[in-house]
């Protein structure tokens, strides 16, 4: 029996830096078991001497693809922007060898054939799932405004075939996600996914799948129960066969929590969700390898001082003052002196953790000191000139933006 991906010219892709390989791993081995196939794997991290098991995957270094400015992209963003950004890039890439591309986040895992996806791309030439496909309630946390902030279509998938309209998309897209990449939600920018959410705009062709078997995860769950069939595959709502699931921040060391994100106690302890996170699991655990122990090796500098998010931020803003040809990564070279000279280097070398809105009830005092200045300042400014303000702190919170603020 044919391969279906080599009777569809297809190749099926993944990004992720060495510490997330045991998860795009368990990826490659759920695709190579359901279809067959070796899924490609692009290493988002410098690359090294290391042992990699190329029977399930194959393996793909960044560095090895010769993107232009690629040390700059990778030291104006984090890990998630790096990788994220040229996704596009590398479907444009793989479809100079094959005519259709599917891409799969890592931290999926498929449950059934994706032959679905490939009949989907005979009939379209760009497949996209939305986060989900009914309104949530009108009650926060629970409300839409999280897709009106991440963007409608969930990026951890999508499916291009090789079309005058297809390749335009990827190149459109490839082209936004180069330059303006940013986790930046106050201006509109969420990494790859939220230009997506205008392309429909663009792209008369470009499908939006209804398939509640496609991209099943925490955001969605929602509205999708599941159903373990006797042959060990799942249901979605008695209909769609589940082909893969997307374990978005999945909380390993409370798998029946399924994610670390906020989700109602109801959806966290079904049946149907808990067998299926600890099948994964054990999936992960049993794919653990000293690889993926590695520091991520874009996260600091050739003298090994660690690159803070506002460095990166920083960076962006006078990158294009430099040197064309200049190494960020150098210590001794202009980026080093920029970072030194604006103060821009963690004293304790400490990695950056980022806080989200369940770390305020932590820092009550911290808020009460910010409160306090804040009300001072209304009391001098007034609230016209309060609220204009505040609008410049919103402004401001992007560093990229703000030139006056460094010394070059």
């Amino acid at each position: 029996m044919m391969n279906i991906f080599k009777e569809n010219n297809c190749a099926v892709f993944t990004v992720c830096n060495l510490a997330y390989l045991p998860k795009a791993l368990v990826l490659a081995e759920s695709l190579l078991r359901v279809d067959g196939e070796l899924l490609n794997i692009y290493i988002f991290d410098k690359k090294i001497d290391v042992d990699l098991p190329e029977s399930i995957a194959k393996f793909i270094w960044i560095e090895d693809l010769f993107v232009s400015n690629l040390y700059q992209m990778a030291f104006k963003y984090d890990i998630t922007e790096f990788s994220t950004s040229l996704k596009p890039y590398i479907a444009l890439e793989i479809l100079e060898n094959y005519e259709k591309v599917i891409f799969l986040d890592p931290d999926t895992c498929l449950f059934d054939s994706l032959k679905p996806v490939l009949q989907d791309l005979e009939a379209k030439p760009i497949i996209l799932t939305p986060h989900y496909v009914h309104p949530h309630s009108d009650q926060l946390p629970d409300s839409d405004i999280g897709m009106m902030r991440f963007g409608s279509f969930n990026l951890g998938f999508f499916a291009v075939r090789k079309t005058n309209q297809g390749l335009d998309f990827l190149r459109w897209w490839s082209d936004r996600c180069i330059r303006f990449g940013y986790f930046e939600t106050q201006f509109g920018l969420s990494t790859d996914q939220k230009w997506v959410s205008i392309a429909p705009c663009f792209f008369s062709d470009l499908y939006v799948s209804f398939n509640l078997g496609y991209n099943v995860a925490f955001w969605n769950i929602q509205e999708r129960m599941l159903e373990k069939l006797p042959d060990g595959k799942y249901l979605v709502n008695g209909e769609f066969p589940l082909i893969f699931f997307h374990f978005s921040s999945f909380d390993e060391a409370n798998p029946d929590r399924l994610t670390k994100r906020p989700l109602s106690e109801t959806n966290r302890h079904r049946k149907d969700l808990v067998d299926l996170c600890f099948l994964y699991k054990s999936a992960l655990d049993a794919k653990k390898i000293p690889a993926s122990k590695i520091k991520y090796g874009f996260d600091y500098m050739s003298n090994g001082d660690y690159i803070s998010p506002t460095l990166r931020r920083a960076y962006a803003c006078i990158s294009k003052e430099l040197p064309a040809d200049h190494d960020p990564f150098d210590s001794n070279g202009p980026v080093g002196k920029f970072a030194k000279l604006n103060n821009l280097l963690e004293k304790n070398n400490t990695p950056y953790k980022a806080n989200s809105f369940g770390d305020v009830p932590n820092h009550r005092r911290e808020f009460l000191i910010i409160n306090f200045f804040m009300r001072l300042i209304l009391r001098l400014l007034g609230p016209n000139k309060f609220s204009n303000f505040s609008r410049l702190l919103v402004y401001l919170s992007s560093f990229r933006q703000n030139r006056d603020l460094w010394k070059l």
